[in-house]
């Protein structure tokens, strides 16, 4: 019974040091552009608009922040990266090394950051379908 205890006391300590650890996630708000990740990766030129047949040819699309970081965006589906391909977004989630786990994206229109895609929102939209 006493082993029990002890070994409950040193476990507890450091699962509340790692679990509070930036090391496995930090929650940031990152200002950048989403652009095409092999293009991004391979250091080619990127494309501008959605008027540009390469953004088809991406697999995927990463966030590229204003200090030169990337980040894989990865609970978002493609075809919502693809609408804000070179467009200047903030984007709010829990950071792992290059993922991020996003919580909401905002971009600019009419001179204000407004939400455009909200994981919040996806949620509850499954829970409760209209």
């Amino acid at each position: 019974m006493t082993r029990r205890v002890y070994v409950l006391f040193l476990v507890l300590p450091l699962l509340a040091i790692f679990s509070t650890s930036p090391a496995f996630a930090e929650i940031m708000m990152v200002k950048g552009k989403i652009m095409g990740a092999s293009c991004v990766l391979n250091d080619t030129t990127c494309p501008t608009d959605l008027s540009d047949p390469r953004v088809s040819m991406e697999r995927d699309f990463v966030l590229v922040a204003e200090d030169g970081s990337t980040y894989f965006l990865t609970n978002m589906k493609r075809g919502a990266k693809q609408v804000l391909v070179s467009q200047d977004v903030e984007v709010i989630g829990k950071v792992r090394g290059d993922k991020m786990f996003v919580h909401n994206v905002e971009k600019m229109m009419m001179g204000g950051m407004v939400s455009v895609w909200n994981w919040d929102l996806r949620v509850r939209n499954l829970r409760h379908p209209r």
